[in-house]
């Protein structure tokens, strides 16, 4: 065996060695195989195959991974002697931990498995040992008992890599201990001395070095007070320690925390006390100065032991990978409950679909992380001691890098600080990048504005002198709301306004930027950590002085819900506009996040989904990386999630109570589908249209009515369900209501039913509808429902467009309808100036002669009505050569760009007027079209305007 080829020279005589220990090994020939390996890496696996040869060689046959039923099993202590406990304990860690160490250096299971078996491991003995403790214990000590009589656990907090699911092979095992509220009666007194005596023994069981050494080292540190507090406290003195003493690196140590007994008591625990300790409702971006300050006292501690090679503590070790996870965990944990997970591992990803770091800096990261913890695990395997520290000796660093399939050390030393550079870099980007920035030159600014002096602040910059501006930041320093800031909060709106100030003094407008950032500030000082999301983020902060200086709405909606800010820490949003994909899955993320019992929750769900969506819709508008059609294209896709989901969430609530709707005979289910109309419907939503909706079914037949207890009419159903949605759509919550839904354009108006059979819609269309009802019918679709009706209503909409339009009083009626819109509705009138879509040739104009043309040839040509929107109508037109294409194609290009200032106008909240002179060719040109094809028309006379 010695002299086989991977076997490095200066490792042979050891080989010879483990040789000689191995032979006879009473296993199979494919255990044997990897003997060598084995013997060679890890003194302790040959250690333990002398203690206990025939066990251990029985467990090394066993391929599958390790089980809790079976190790519970050989764990049960039954009424053993404390020394034959303890024996048991320490005997079966041992055989276990030797062969997850052989699996491990046999390349029998990856790292992730091992960290898990591991992990089990501890999590069975530990709780064994506190099972067999409370048996013993209760004769002489009985446990407290709730009013069922039922014992109150002592719960045991598994903390650190512990509580993680990723304990490392010689590590101690860091446990809280907590117990249940005992109240105030004469028996508490005895029942903390149970609960102390208990945590004892337990902490004897696993920690006490024996003639069989020890289970496992347990460290108490990390409960309330430290050493210096009490071993066992009560969930009421550990939740008034938390509120009252507790420091951030609780939180991040909190993180993982998870109960091994006494699991009934979970929710206590966890929802109760830890969780509202641990996650902010809010996004905590001050948490970076606590990992900063962690991190200092962490690097002075390994500078002053010398311990730069220190693969948990040194420079991009472990621990800085921890650190980097849990701060992100900690920020937006709050906010997105799937990052509460206790694993790293299962955390790392979670960051990436967050949008909080790159895929491929997860992917370096979660890499380095398995290097680093597979060398951890195999430094420690070699004789089961627990260090951190690489090796100095030549023969030891030549066993670890064959344990690790590196030919020598100078290799497996690359390949670390490779992979330690890259953690270390990604580890400075994320929690030193803002600390400095702005070098001296920001501490007169700073300086000045503490001391409120606004002028100071401006001296030196290209702002100096400018009095208006000096205006505004006193008025911001002197204000109340500045005075009932605690110092923390100051600090951090300091160091905003220094860098505010430098960013402003370069825009073209810096007055206008600066009085359309200031109320986001002020909305976001009464919640500090918004400010150091700010402080934390240069890039945002900079995004946001960008967006402010370029839109009024945007500037708005921040301020009015600062969590968007959140959406401007990641560049990539600007890159690339969100497709319908990202925002399917936006909403699905959300949903998932928010309490599925909770109706006010889940509608303001859905509420922050839309309001994110929208402006990340504006960011990529505004910007400019996203065309007109795609902005439409995605406002009207935000709105379809919405409506579908919210019809779901109606249909669901009444066949709960009411069951399901039935007709017939035949008996058949009755469906039911919201028809979009106007700019939803013609996918040409812009920001804050209404949704114009219509609501049909297809109950029909003698036996109309659900078949729930007691049934009601199908009629009464679909008017429930209908009001239900529109109440979902359209109630007022905290941060503002959904949509405006408008119903009028039913058959009827708002004198018709508010939701009709498809029959009884297609007979009003045929017998009734007047001509501007069908140009309506033009700009719509089925949006969300039962399939069939969505395309049984798509059929009637064609055949009412193609064979029912009374076209002989289509261009009167036209111009009769288009005269009183630019008499009544125009917002240029008083004020003068060009409204964009009200005024001649403006897009009203062009949408009207698009209905006409396509209305007037719909039956010769069908094609026209296939699509709703006013674009791809235009381009069908030109394609079947009844409009010339050069027409269609400046009208398309006219229609788009008239929407397109109206979109720029929206944003920066400037109504829809331009000047006399914006737009004069294109307007002068579209009438001239209008004027062309509606030459000689009349209108008719509005009282005998016949219908349809």
């Amino acid at each position: 065996m010695a002299n086989l080829p991977d076997v490095p020279p200066e490792l042979t005589a050891r080989a010879a060695r483990a040789a000689e220990r191995l032979a006879g090994l009473p296993v199979d020939a494919a255990v044997l195989a990897t003997a060598q390996r084995v013997g060679l890496a890890s003194d302790f696996v040959l250690d333990v195959l002398a203690r206990f040869p025939p066990e251990l060689a029985a467990r090394l046959e066993d391929r599958e991974r390790l089980a809790r039923p079976a190790l519970e099993a050989r764990l049960e202590l039954g009424d053993s002697s404390e020394a034959a406990a303890m024996t048991q304990l320490r005997r079966i860690r041992q055989i276990e931990m030797a062969r997850i160490a052989w699996r491990d250096l046999a390349g029998l299971a990856d790292v992730d498995t091992i960290l898990a078996e591991t992990s089990l491991l501890a999590d069975c003995i530990i709780e064994a040992a506190a099972a067999y403790a409370a048996r013993q214990l209760e004769p002489r000590f009985p446990a407290p008992r709730d009013a069922a009589g039922k014992a109150l656990p002592l719960l045991v907090l598994a903390m650190g890599k512990l509580g993680g699911g990723e304990l490392n092979f010689s590590s101690d095992v860091d446990l809280v201990f907590l117990h249940p509220d005992v109240g105030a009666q004469p028996e508490t007194v005895e029942a903390e001395q149970h609960y102390l005596r208990l945590a004892q023994l337990i902490i004897k069981l696993l920690d006490s070095n024996t003639a069989d050494g020890f289970a496992y080292r347990v460290d108490t540190r990390l409960r309330p007070f430290g050493q210096s507090g009490p071993l066992v406290v009560s969930l009421a003195a550990f939740e008034a320690y938390l509120l009252q003493h507790g420091r951030d690196w609780e939180r991040y140590a909190y993180v993982k925390a998870r109960l091994l007994t006494g699991l009934e008591h979970s929710a206590d625990v966890f929802d109760e006390i830890l969780t509202p300790f641990v996650y902010r409702r809010y996004l905590d971006f001050g948490v970076f100065d606590a990992l900063r300050q962690m991190k200092r006292l962490i690097s002075k501690e390994v500078a002053r032991k010398d311990m730069a090679e220190n693969i948990k503590l040194g420079p991009g070790g472990i621990r800085e990978i921890e650190f980097i996870v849990q701060a992100f965990q900690l920020v937006r944990g709050g906010r997105n409950p799937e990052l509460r997970t206790r694993s790293l591992l299962t955390a790392l990803p979670l960051l990436a679909s967050d949008r909080q770091l790159r895929d491929v800096t997860v992917t370096q990261l979660a890499a380095a992380y398995r290097v680093l913890r597979t060398l951890e695990n195999r430094l420690q395997a070699m004789d089961d001691r627990q260090t951190h520290d690489l090796p100095d000796g030549a023969e030891e660093r030549a066993r670890l890098a064959y344990a690790l399939g590196e030919p020598a050390w100078d290799a497996l030393y690359a390949r670390l600080r490779a992979q330690r550079t890259l953690v270390e870099s990604q580890f400075d980007k994320i929690a030193w990048e803002v600390e400095g920035r702005g070098g001296r030159e920001v501490v007169p600014a700073t300086a000045a504005w503490e001391a409120g002096e606004p002028e100071a602040m401006l001296a030196g910059t290209p702002l100096a002198g400018n009095a208006d501006i000096a205006a505004l930041l006193g008025d911001l320093r002197r204000g109340a709301l500045h005075q009932r800031m605690d110092e923390v909060a100051r600090q951090r709106l300091a160091a905003v306004m220094t860098r505010t100030m430098q960013l402003v003094a370069s825009h073209e407008a810096p007055l206008a930027s600066l009085e359309r950032v200031l109320p986001v500030y002020r909305a976001i000082c009464r919640r500090s950590a918004y400010l150091a999301l700010l402080n934390e983020n240069p890039a945002a902060l900079e995004r946001l002085l960008n967006l402010v200086g370029q839109s009024a709405w945007l500037a708005r909606q921040i301020a009015e819900h600062p969590m968007l800010l959140d959406e401007l820490l990641d560049a990539r949003i600007f890159d690339a506009p969100p497709t319908r994909e990202e925002l399917a899955e936006l909403f699905e993320r959300t949903l998932r996040n928010a309490d599925k019992n909770d109706a006010e929750a889940t509608i303001e769900a859905i509420r922050v989904f839309q309001r994110t969506a929208i402006f990340r819709i504006a960011l990529a508008d505004r910007l400019g990386s996203l065309p007109l059609m795609k902005v439409s294209d995605r406002l009207t896709d935000t709105a379809e999630l919405v409506l579908d989901f919210s019809l779901h969430t109606a249909w669901r609530e009444l066949t709960a109570k009411y069951g399901i709707p039935f007709c017939g005979p035949p008996p058949r289910e009755a469906g039911f589908a919201v028809i979009g109309y106007g700019k939803l419907g013609g996918l040409e939503l812009g920001y804050g249209s209404d949704l114009d909706l219509v609501f049909v079914h297809d109950s029909s037949g003698a036996q109309q009515e659900t078949n729930g207890t007691p049934p009601v009419e199908n009629e009464r159903f679909f008017a429930r369900l209908v009001q239900r949605l529109i109440h979902f759509l359209t109630i007022q919550t905290s941060s503002g209501r959904l949509y405006e839904v408008d119903t009028r354009l039913r058959p009827s108006g708002r004198s018709g039913l508010l939701v009709t059979s498809l029959e009884g819609f297609r007979r009003y269309q045929v017998e009734e509808a007047w001509v501007w009802e069908h140009q309506a019918l033009l700009r719509s679709r089925a949006l969300a429902g039962a399939r069939r009706i969505c395309t049984a209503f798509e059929s009637v909409r064609r055949e009412i467009l193609t064979a029912h339009v009374n076209r002989a009083k289509l261009a009167p009626e036209v111009v009769k309808m288009r005269r009183r819109m630019r008499a009544e509705l125009s917002l240029a009138k008083r004020a003068g100036g060009f409204d964009l879509k009200q005024d001649p040739g403006g897009i009203a104009d062009i949408e009207f002669l698009v209905d006409y043309w396509v209305l007037a040839s719909s039956a010769q040509y069908p094609e026209l009505v296939e699509y709703p929107d006013n674009v791809r109508q235009l381009e069908a037109l030109e394609r079947v050569g009844l409009v010339p294409a050069d027409r269609c194609r400046r009208m398309k290009d006219a229609y788009l760009a008239l929407r397109q200032r109206v979109h720029e106008l929206a944003l920066d909240e400037a109504g829809r007027v331009v000047g006399e002179d914006e737009f004069r060719d294109l307007r002068a040109w579209v009438v001239s079209v209008w004027d062309e094809v509606f030459a000689g028309v009349e209108p008719v006379d509005e009282a005998t305007t016949p219908r349809a």
